[in-house]
């Protein structure tokens, strides 16, 4: 079992993802539990499939944190709800996510949005904070999500679950919208990640950390 699950797109939000890891991994929560976090680059075994190390984290996870921001957004907002879609792995993950996260024998009790601001310019006096999430970009792409599932994707959730078992909650993931795929994540209590000020990274990532050779 692990305790958390990260989500994120590795194009956009590969620093953040490998971030978080490093600041939860093997810490301790109030109650005196270790936690311990699944991400992809740190517990997929080479040689294995993508696909089954991948759902023993999604699967066995208790709390997902999925990453949100202008990256993840913008290719969403292009799929237009057609069989000529592009699949979205990201968009799949999520969809999973939320379905597994309702079913009765889920181990997932919960999922908790980090949403991501664009990076503030150095000109900005905020500077090397994050701007706000809900940036013009951000709000342009939330408009244009479309009110229809896409069906590669959709249906790539659908035939993961039937193949974990989980059928039931198959058909419901198989009709579920881009648009109500992306509001249902910001309609959950989340944390909007901001103004960590310029010390954070060096205050908190030991020297010898995995993360300042990326």
């Amino acid at each position: 079992i692990y305790t958390v699950f990260i989500s994120y797109r590795v194009r956009s939000e590969k620093y953040h993802a490998s971030l978080l890891y490093e600041l939860l991994n093997n810490t301790t929560t109030p109650a005196g539990h270790r936690v311990i976090v699944y991400l992809d680059a740190k517990r997929l075994i080479k040689g294995e499939d993508w696909e089954e190390g991948f759902s023993k984290g999604l699967l066995n996870s208790l709390v997902a944190l999925p990453l949100l921001s202008e990256g993840v957004l913008e290719p969403l907002s292009q799929l237009k709800g057609e069989t000529v879609d592009a699949k979205d792995n990201l968009a799949k993950e999520l969809i999973i996510m939320q379905s597994i996260q309702t079913y009765p024998a889920r181990k997932m009790e919960t999922i908790y949005p980090l949403l991501l601001g664009p990076p503030c310019g150095s000109s900005d006096p905020r500077y090397p904070a994050a701007d706000t999430f809900f940036s013009p970009v951000v709000k342009s792409a939330l408009a244009s999500l479309v009110a229809k599932p896409s069906p590669p994707t959709a249906q790539a959730a659908a035939e993961f679950l039937r193949r974990h078992g989980l059928g039931a909650a198959a058909d419901a993931a198989e009709a579920v919208s881009v648009k109500a795929l992306v509001e249902g994540l910001l309609a959950r209590q989340g944390a909007e990640l901001g103004d960590h000020g310029s010390s954070l990274v060096s205050e908190v990532i030991s020297e010898d950390s995995e993360l300042w050779k990326q």
